[in-house]
């Protein structure tokens, strides 16, 4: 007799004799209305069927008599009930029932309920339903509410947030423990009755009753989306202000307060010296990224913002945050008359290094000159490396001679060997800069607050190392930093781009380019981009990557730690025919190594690309003052010294004097010191302009060999250039055919059509062609087919280096910009 609409086991246990049925649900659950089926599907009203809702509703004594006839075998009942953890007699009641009758237990909607649901309301998108479901717990008659607003065309979300506004009305309990909760307190009756002011049992009904209520998510410690702020609005301000403080002075005098609850009373407005006091405490204590939060939080709160404003500008440096420490520390410098000197100190410091950040070295500069030593105090070694990395060698050494009188703690030896090591790079032993350096980041310490600077020593040791050739220490170097940096990770790509892995150092860019934000961070990321751009002989590539570092190029000053982009981006500039408009830059960087004296250590690597690009220019007279700058650098580093063999070599080339052996000597030399692309490039020219096939096609296989060292035939690196036998090289006869073809200017289908075979199957061969030889565009290989014999017949016109290079450009439009093949 029982009604198809009830559930099985429902059914099941009406059908018994005589019916037992418990059902356990929490509000809104759909307990009402399953009775009211109930009532419906007994035979005359349920003679003899005792139906009770709400029994938690009721008083001790009824509850026993309810679980006494629950055990009886000659009466039937029906009971609902919420559950109550804290009323024996209804924990008994459920215990019985769970015994001697059908227990059913009823909850919050789940995903298949809400689908089900939402079905009959006319909602059938999955995505909709989860979100309604996520947004209101899965408290049912929330769900209900949302999809209503759905069907009739209104905002599921302000709908549910009414439903909630509802049920809090007309309930201020409810509505107080879970402003509580919102706070960060807990449903727990011990607190309930301390910040509430109820006594125990209202406080255990209260937690059950919020517990069951269908607004806290599944541990309890949290509202569901859908309750968020209406507890706060339906006790008013007043009440709400009373909640949170009650709940403050709770936690304190039990000593429980927590991080996030006194976060929430600071963001409720709550002003408490107390309260202020622990956020300051917490936030001394934590990483930047919670300090930053903790502090303004303590501010709020009621502590003295000018008192914090230098911690809040530390945090705020440390996470990135620029604007706020930049606008806090010009609020500090602006009162610096009041400051002692060492907060004076730590404001510049921290100015400094949002100046660095954004590119402009040269003002961290002028606010350590500004300090001058006698108030430096135990950051005189940070500013002493900024002035230096400036070109101020005078200040610098003011600077470093105060640190002798400073406390030497681990963090100042650090910074003063930082110092040193700095020095020794610019006006010294390499050797010696480097051994400080390394000693410098063994005791820079591990301190999760460790003092923001202009620079890490772990980055300026790297650039050194990349400066030097020492591709792999960089990389060593960088690997030791326990939390990588944007700045290390770029520093670690360019390590990889200047080794020649462009695979590795395009990945690395496109993974930064969402990440870089400092101006600094993004020079060495365009300079990364159009250094991969150009190595991989793509024009339209390297002219989109030089239009996108505009940016960056007009805004940025020069100092000595970022001339390997400048490098980079003035090769670029050359390339696409713009150089104008970084010229300004060149300059700056020419007069800085000049009032350093032109360290080697520093000024080969820009020297080297002044080199380039005189050769891209093609104004060999360009070239010499370069060449004659490294001549001079050799007498110091080995570095310096293979640039200027290299260098010499270029200049021989642009006077038409090939020599093999001294090109693949200085080619090779290169690749020692880390420089295998440039290496190759200068073999790949110089094979380009010689007039011998034989030495032609030695010096493209050591360009192969330097490039795609894995691909060296055996036996290349330790044979003579001139010991070379003249042959198609590593071409099948197949591929010889189609390179003497392709050479001599036909089209792809043009070669099928003399070959008898597709125009498909030929690009396919030429694919293959110019992966076996390195080349890194259609021109390159046009001219490296041309210097190994290839389409020297009656149909081609003359391979003489001029001939070459005007063929190669018409070969391949998309490179005309660029110049011509002797570009690097």
């Amino acid at each position: 007799m029982s009604s198809p609409a009830l559930p099985r086991a429902v059914a099941q246990a009406l059908a018994a004799d005589p019916p037992r049925l418990l059902v356990v649900g929490g509000a809104y659950t759909g307990k009402s209305q399953l009775l009211n089926e109930i009532r419906r599907s007994l035979p005359r009203a349920g003679e003899g069927v005792l139906v009770v809702d709400d029994a938690h509703r009721l008083p001790a004594a009824e509850l026993r008599n309810l679980t006494d006839r629950m055990t009886r075998g000659d009466l039937g009942i029906v009971v609902a009930t919420e559950p109550r953890p804290h009323r024996p007699e209804v924990q008994h009641l459920m215990t019985t029932g769970a015994a001697h009758a059908c227990l059913v237990t009823l909850r919050s909607s789940t995903p298949a309920d809400a689908m089900s649901r939402a079905a009959a309301f006319g909602v059938s998108d999955p995505k909709i339903v989860r979100a309604v479901l996520s947004f209101t717990g899965g408290a049912r008659d929330l769900v209900d509410a949302a999809l209503t607003a759905l069907r009739e065309g209104a905002d599921p979300r302000c709908a549910a947030v009414d439903r909630v506004r509802a049920r809090l009305a007309g309930d201020p309990g409810l509505a107080g423990v879970l402003a509580l909760v919102e706070l960060g307190g807990a449903a727990d009756p011990a607190e309930l009755a301390a910040v509430l002011g109820v006594d125990a049992e209202h406080a255990h009904d209260l937690a059950d009753a919020a517990h069951a209520s269908g607004l806290l998510c599944a541990g309890g410690d949290e509202l569901v989306p859908a309750a968020a702020g209406v507890p706060a609005a339906a006790l008013g301000p007043h009440g709400f202000r009373t909640v949170a403080r009650e709940l403050l002075s709770c936690r304190i005098d039990r000593a429980l307060l927590t991080v996030p609850v006194a976060s929430r009373l600071a963001a409720a407005g709550i002003t408490d010296e107390r309260l202020a006091d622990y956020l300051v405490a917490q936030a001394d204590s934590s990483n930047p990224t919670e300090a930053s939060s903790l502090y303004t939080a303590a501010v709020h709160a009621g502590a003295d913002a000018a008192d914090l404003a230098l911690r809040r500008a530390e945090a705020a440096a440390a996470i990135g945050d620029r604007p706020t420490a930049a606008t806090l520390t010009d609020e500090i410098l602006g009162r610096a008359g009041s400051l002692t000197p060492a907060d004076l100190a730590t404001a510049v410091r921290i100015a400094a290094t949002v100046a660095a950040g954004d590119g402009m070295l040269g003002r961290s500069a002028d606010l350590y000159e500004w300090l001058g030593p006698d108030r430096a105090g135990a950051d005189a070694a940070i500013g002493a490396t900024v002035l230096l990395a400036a070109g101020r060698p005078e200040a610098a050494t003011r600077m470093l001679e105060a640190t002798t009188s400073i406390v030497p703690t681990s963090s100042a030896a650090a910074t003063r060997l930082l110092a040193e090591g700095m020095r020794e790079s610019v006006g010294g032993d390499g050797r010696v800069a480097m051994n400080a350096l390394t000693r410098a980041l063994s005791m820079r310490g591990t301190a999760a607050r460790a003092p923001v600077q202009p620079d890490t020593v772990e980055a300026i040791t790297a650039l050194l190392c990349l400066h030097s050739g020492e591709l792999t220490h960089a990389t060593t170097v960088l690997a030791r930093h326990t939390t990588l940096t944007v700045r290390h990770e770029l520093l670690a790509a360019w390590a990889a781009l200047l080794g020649g892995d462009l695979p590795a150092a395009t990945a690395a860019a496109d993974d930064l380019s969402g990440r870089a934000a400092l101006q600094r961070d993004l020079l060495f990321l365009h300079g990364l981009r159009v250094g991969a751009a150009r190595r991989s002989g793509d024009s339209g590539r390297l002219l989109a990557e030089w239009e996108a570092a505009q940016g960056v190029v007009a805004e940025y000053s020069v100092d000595l730690v970022s001339l390997l982009p400048l490098g980079e981006l003035w090769l670029a500039a050359v390339r696409v025919g713009d150089a104008p408009r970084i010229s300004h830059l060149v300059g700056q960087a020419r007069d800085l190594l000049a009032a350093l004296g032109e360290p080697p250590l520093w000024a080969a690597a820009l020297h080297w690309y002044g080199v380039q690009a005189a050769i891209a220019a093609e104004r060999p007279d360009e070239l010499l003052p370069h060449a004659r700058a490294l001549a001079v650098a050799a007498e110091s580093t080995a570095y310096a010294a293979a640039l200027a063999r290299a260098g010499q070599a270029w200049l021989r080339l642009l006077q038409n004097d090939v020599d093999p052996v001294r090109v693949r000597a200085a080619a090779e030399s290169l690749a020692a010191i880390g420089l295998p692309w440039d290496g190759a490039r200068l073999a790949g020219e110089a094979a380009l302009r010689a007039t011998d096939t034989a030495a032609a096609t030695a010096l493209l296989q050591v360009a192969r060999a330097l490039r795609h060292p894995a691909a060296a035939p055996p036996g290349l690196t330790t044979a003579s250039a001139d010991t070379v036998s003249p042959s198609t090289g590593p071409l099948s006869d197949r591929e010889a055919q189609v390179a003497d073809l392709v050479v001599s200017g036909l089209t792809y289908r043009e070669v099928g059509a003399r070959l008898y075979i597709s125009g498909k199957t030929v690009e396919h061969h030429v694919a293959r062609i110019r992966r076996r030889l390195g080349a890194g565009s259609r021109s390159e290989l046009i001219s490296m087919l041309r210097a190994m014999g290839h389409g020297t017949d009656d149909r081609t016109i003359s391979s003489n280096s001029t001939t070459m290079s005007n063929s190669t450009t018409m070969s391949d439009s998309s490179e005309q910009k660029g110049g011509t093949s002797a570009c690097p």
